[in-house]
């Protein structure tokens, strides 16, 4: 069985993909930079940037090294798996780092190959708690603070 995306023109597919690149969507992209290399839910923040968008890794547990740090633990913003049909347990945003590893042209290759990585959007009051956590993190340089809280702010 073939994927979705198989079904419609390339055209379409491509318009699709460019209209889903907005702050605040969440995407099930390949990363090659992690180890091992794997399948990862991440958080489109700022899809604009050139060449790298910023986004921010969604994962499954928060570690123990994260947890050691309240710094780095006052980062993590809960998704709640019974308000997000895509996921399948609770899961955290890990706002602590900003990701900057894929091209614009990377993402749009996975997304247009198989456009089920396309998992959903975040709601109104998860944009806002990710603004709130970004105005006050430690680890992320004031100017990719100020381009995802302008990101997400539009959204808010």
């Amino acid at each position: 069985m073939g994927v979705l995306g198989d079904r419609f023109p390339d055209r379409q597919i491509q318009s699709y993909v460019g209209r889903c690149l907005n702050p605040g969507r969440v995407l099930y992209l390949f990363c090659g930079f992690t180890t091992p290399p794997k399948d990862k839910y991440l958080v489109l923040l700022c899809p604009r940037v050139t060449p790298r968008p910023l986004l921010f890794f969604i994962n499954s547990r928060i570690r123990p090294y994260i947890q050691r740090h309240p710094d780095l633990l006052n980062c993590q913003v809960l998704l709640e798996a019974s308000h997000y049909s895509f996921l399948s347990h609770d899961s955290f945003i890990d706002c602590s780092k900003v990701i900057d590893r894929f091209d614009c042209s990377a993402i749009r290759s996975q997304l247009v190959n198989d456009i089920g990585r396309i998992k959903g959007e975040l709601d109104r009051d998860t944009k806002r708690e990710i603004i709130q956590v970004v105005q006050l993190a430690r680890t992320i340089s004031p100017h990719h603070k100020r381009l995802i809280i302008e990101s997400l702010k539009e959204l808010a």
